[in-house]
C-alpha cells in the first residue's frame, strides 16, 4: 500500500518491543512496482531508516487485531481499522507520514469482538 504518495509500496507494521506502528518506505523498481530488497531492511529503504508512523499503545496487549485498508474516507491514503482488547472497533484515518489522535469509535466494546480470531 502507498502510504506516502509517491505511487511505491511502502509497508507499515507493529513493533511487539516499542508497541509502536513503524513506516518503511518502498524504492521503485527498475521494471516497475517496487524494490523488495528496500522493503526488506531499514537501511534499504527510502528514507535508510523506518519512521514512527503511531506512537505508543499498538502492542498487541491494548490492541490485538489490526488491519490496513485501502483508502476508506477518500483522501487517497490508505487506512487501519482496529479491534482493542475491550471489544471496541476503531477506525484510523491514515496519514503521509503519521497517525494522529485516537482513531475514531466505530463499534462502542462488545464482548463478541474479543473472541474473533482476525478482521478484514
Amino acid at each position: 500500500m502507498d502510504v506516502s504518495g509517491d505511487n511505491v509500496a511502502d509497508l507499515i507494521y507493529r513493533s511487539e518491543v516499542s508497541g509502536r506502528l513503524l513506516l518503511r518506505k518502498g524504492i521503485a523498481a527498475s521494471g516497475g512496482g517496487v524494490d523488495l530488497q528496500s522493503l526488506a531492511s531499514a537501511a534499504n529503504s527510502a528514507d535508510g531508516a523506518d519512521s514512527v508512523y503511531g506512537g505508543s499503545g499498538w502492542g498487541r496487549t491494548g490492541i490485538p487485531k489490526l488491519m490496513g485498508t485501502p483508502d476508506a474516507d477518500k483522501d487517497g491514503i490508505p487506512d487501519i481499522w482496529t479491534v482493542h482488547s475491550n471489544g471496541q472497533v476503531r477506525f484510523y484515518a491514515g496519514s503521509k507520514t503519521a497517525l494522529s489522535g485516537s482513531g475514531t469509535e466505530i463499534v462502542t466494546p462488545k464482548s463478541y469482538w474479543q473472541t474473533r480470531l482476525a478482521i478484514g
